[in-house]
């Protein structure tokens, strides 16, 4: 799957890769099982914006302009689709397990939770997640490389 990626952009790769583990705090994963599946899905979520961001901009690959927008995507994918909640947090409640948790409040029927990613405020929830949410926030960036098609 690297090998694709790489194929499809001008950015190196690997350093994108160890970038994104360091900011998602992949590395901090003690379990080695667990840190080998969420290295897995982080290469899964590079592929999808990948996929998404060629699809938007009707490019063949990905340039050096569209680096921080694509790295930003993946943090929001990676975010969005809750694989912090899987991967990293579950980690965490693992080891505060014994530790006292007290509930602030608890509203019958609220099922929805708000997640703020890079300043924008997203409702989770019921709805399960969109890839054209990602493509709105970004629409901007993207456009700017997008290449018109006849």
């Amino acid at each position: 799957m690297v090998d694709k990626i790489k194929n499809k952009t001008n950015i190196d790769v690997d350093k994108f890769i160890e970038r994104l583990k360091k900011e998602l705090s992949i590395n901090t994963i003690s379990n080695d099982e667990k840190k080998k599946e969420a290295n897995e899905q982080l290469v899964y979520c590079i592929y999808d914006v990948l996929v998404i961001i060629l699809d938007v901009t009707h490019q063949n690959i990905i340039s050096e302009g569209l680096y921080t927008t694509w790295l930003n995507m993946v943090k929001d994918y990676w975010y969005l689709n809750k694989y912090d909640d899987q991967f990293v947090k579950s980690i965490d409640a693992e080891e505060n397990e014994d530790k006292n948790v007290k509930v602030k409040s608890i509203q019958v029927g609220d099922t929805t939770s708000q997640i703020e990613i890079n300043g924008t405020t997203y409702n989770t929830g019921t709805i399960d997640f969109d890839n054209d949410i990602l493509i709105e926030k970004y629409k901007k960036a993207l456009y700017r490389h997008r290449k018109m098609r006849w």
